[in-house]
């Protein structure tokens, strides 16, 4: 207790223990920590010591079993076991094959509209080339286009074609010779496919094809 200039009286503040006694307070730890890892030890020893006492008695009790049981018995319960595991096994397997089904199934469903928007935005853009420059879209409208497709591909698109997508945007910006930029675009559209169940993958050209006429001359040069 200590006073103050002013007359008032001030507490002292008291250390804990552990501070003021820090070797006492290491040794009280070790001393735990020795005791937690014995325990630990005895409680692994006992555990593997029942295991084997169990071991031992299962595999006598079978032998025993197998000497004084008819063998008719023993082949028709053996054979029911096997018969119970088989169907518990196909049980399981059966169940991890719907639930994948399901979640492929249900990722298909929300991937349609982004999938199917991207096609339609391609087909817009291809129309829009052959149109009089008055009509034409401002790059206004194509940004908002693309962003109404990115944001769907954010949530529902594959991871491999939200890459290749942002593959196209990156080298649609960088360069935008057509053939930069439209390959990478039929890149997007073949793992489109892909990941709707199209595994068979056409040339390259065969897709922008369908948008160009002259595609081999582009991809030459």
């Amino acid at each position: 207790m200590k006073s103050t200039k002013n007359g008032s009286v001030k507490l002292e503040e008291k250390a804990p223990f552990a501070q003021k006694h820090l070797r006492i307070n290491f040794i009280i730890g070790l001393v735990l920590l020795v005791i937690l890892v014995f325990a630990a030890i005895l409680l692994i020893w006992f555990v593997f010591s029942c295991l084997g006492n169990g071991i031992e008695y299962l595999v006598d009790f079978l032998k025993k079993f197998v000497n004084t049981t008819d063998k008719v018995i023993i082949v028709a319960m053996i054979t029911g076991m096997v018969s119970i595991i088989g169907v518990v096994f196909t049980s399981v397997i059966a169940k991890i094959i719907d639930y994948r089904y399901n979640v492929k199934k249900y990722l298909y469903d929300k991937r349609e509209e982004p999938y199917e928007q991207f096609i339609s935005i391609i087909y817009t853009i291809m129309e829009d080339t052959k149109k009089p420059i008055n009509e034409k879209m401002t790059e206004s409208d194509k940004f908002r286009i693309m962003s109404d497709f990115s944001r769907g591909l954010t949530l529902w698109g594959s991871n491999k074609v939200v890459k290749k997508w942002l593959r196209y945007r990156k080298a649609a910006m960088e360069d935008m010779s057509p053939k930069n930029s439209l390959l990478p675009l039929e890149d997007i559209i073949y793992e489109i496919r892909k990941d709707v169940g199209q595994r068979k993958r056409l040339g390259k050209g065969d897709l922008l094809s369908i948008f160009i006429n002259d595609i081999e001359n582009i991809i030459k040069k």
